[in-house]
């Protein structure tokens, strides 16, 4: 078993791994508990030389003083999130020896069940559901790939997957078994890693979200043919649905599992978490595997998945007999380098004697899920009908702003609380046309700095926007003429609009306005090489 790893006491994988990322953000000075808050991920997640992570985010609140609109991309901790994290840290820490590896074991088995119950209590699953908890959504790919083999032990799996450029980037090459970053939670670097052991020889179908003019793709004709063939050609398909992608699109049809999983699998790729209750449920009850996450909507920090079974695909996994356990994928090579026995619900306790791991547990995980959860549990009184009538006002509101900046700024399209704009180049930016994807780049990583200093000919108004540090959705290439930036509500911004709607308001104006102003003054701000 790949998986007995006990080396006589010398440090693991895992704890190299966990070492590394916090060095990393030890250098740049985060506390201990901080740096941990990065660890048991991947390199989206790892600090920077920058002194933060790959979107311009700490592991540690904003300022006070600064704007985030960003949680369609990755988030700081909110200062509800940081503190609740905290006190699971220090109740960890301070409470368990952290040499007793049996006790901190069982420590964190009971933090991770504890969260699986509460996430399960405010998505007010059906009674037999189950929750399992992973790094990501990305790596939450892996998961249904598993299953299948649990369910089919002799299925020949195929993967169908829509949206493909506004799912994440790793999504599609996890969805065939392949590795998406230089990085894995429980192995550190991997750069000789291409396929996760036991999960060899997948292929599948990828459809594009949009046509190069930029307009959606429906996706559903498309996989629904690629289902129909796979059965005939005597495969086992996973056919994905995305209900929310990168700039908020839902595909028409979610699809379910036939037969309760024994002739195909459902995936719904949920983890921008921007659904309602109902919309879930819908899913559960076609037999459809959800994937979701904590870490967009709910502004967890990057980043915390699950994977939620419906009652008719946990019921057959809890029944499955010791040979259907796919003993070949969950090696420290395989899924074993994401998930531990920790993390899984009880229909899967046949598989945890093979996901154990001496000096293997994910406690950066179960921070950050900790942070999500707060989040959650503060919406938790908002009713989805309450929720969706704010986010509809905030919406109209905010793309009035924008249309008061259309030279500059183009709304270019609205789902739910994602707002995703064009800029234009204006004649002081080689007039003509908008910004392509580098430009955006360069647009997205000065709206998270005051760049004031760096624009002399700016009038007063827009010294005060270009002052602002405002954090944003990173760009998305979404057509041949342009890219996009988004502004996006998350958990703590709806609540604050709740509150005080004119003073969250005042915030996305002063975002708006730094975006046009970037837009004005691009070719300064470019020559300034900032």
């Amino acid at each position: 078993n790949d998986n007995d790893n006990d080396n006589g006491g010398t440090t693991s994988v895992f704890e190299e791994a966990v070492g590394d990322f916090m060095s990393s953000a030890g250098r740049f000075g985060f506390s201990d508990f901080e740096a941990l808050l990065t660890t048991g991920a991947d390199d989206r997640s790892l600090i920077l030389e920058t002194g933060s992570n790959k979107y311009h985010i700490k592991p540690q609140p904003i300022q006070a003083s600064d704007i985030f609109r960003g949680s369609c991309t990755g988030n700081p901790p909110t200062e509800r999130g940081y503190n609740s994290a905290k006190e699971l840290y220090e109740k960890i820490v301070k409470k368990v020896d952290m040499k007793d590896e049996a006790a901190l074991d069982l420590s964190l088995a009971d933090v991770f069940a504890e969260q699986r119950s509460r996430l399960a209590e405010y998505l007010q699953l059906p009674k037999g559901s189950s929750v399992i908890i992973c790094p990501s959504g990305s790596d939450a790919e892996y998961i249904p790939i598993a299953i299948a083999k649990a369910l089919r032990p002799d299925a020949i799996i195929t993967s169908g997957v829509s949206q493909l450029n506004e799912i994440g980037a790793g999504s599609a090459p996890a969805s065939l078994g392949q590795t998406f970053s230089t990085h894995a939670p429980f192995l550190g670097r991997i750069d000789d890693m291409k396929v996760l052991t036991g999960y060899e020889n997948i292929d599948g179908l990828f459809v594009d979200a949009r046509t190069k003019e930029g307009d959606v793709i429906d996706a559903a004709k498309k996989l629904e043919e690629f289902t129909e063939q796979a059965i005939q050609n005597g495969k086992y398909p996973i056919v994905h649905g995305v209900f929310g992608g990168k700039t908020g699109v839902r595909d028409v049809d979610m699809p379910p599992s036939l037969e309760k999983g024994q002739k195909s699998l459902g995936v719904v790729d949920a983890c921008q978490g921007r659904f309602s209750l109902d919309e879930l449920h819908k899913w559960l009850a076609q037999d459809s595997i959800v994937l979701f996450t904590s870490s967009k909507f709910y502004q967890a920090p990057p980043f915390c998945g699950a994977v939620i079974l419906p009652p008719s695909i946990t019921s057959q996994l809890s029944s499955s007999n010791h040979n259907e356990v796919p003993i070949s994928m969950l090696g420290n090579k395989g899924l074993g380098a994401f998930v531990t026995d920790k993390e899984l619900p009880e229909c899967l306790e046949s598989w945890k004697p093979h996901l154990k791991q001496r000096a293997t547990r994910n406690i950066g995980l179960a921070l950050r899920w900790e942070a999500g959860l707060a989040g959650m549990e503060a919406l938790a009184s908002v009713l989805d009908q309450e929720r969706t009538a704010a986010i509809d006002t905030w919406a109209a509101s905010v793309i009035n702003m924008i249309k008061k900046e259309s030279k500059h700024l183009d709304a270019w399209c609205l789902h739910r609380s994602i707002i995703s704009i064009r800029i234009a180049k204006t004649k002081n930016n080689n007039g003509g046309g908008w910004l392509n994807m580098e430009e955006a780049r360069e647009l997205y990583r000065w709206m998270s700095m005051n760049v004031s200093d760096y624009v002399p000919d700016a009038d007063p108004d827009e010294k005060i926007a270009l002052s602002k540090i405002a954090y944003i959705g990173q760009p998305v290439n979404v057509s041949e003429s342009h890219a996009i930036v988004r502004i996006a509500l998350g958990v703590d911004s709806l609540l604050a609009y709740l509150t005080d709607a004119e003073a969250c308001l005042e915030e996305d104006n002063l975002t708006v306005r730094k975006l046009a102003a970037i837009s004005k003054h691009f070719e300064t701000l470019k020559q300034s090489r900032i």
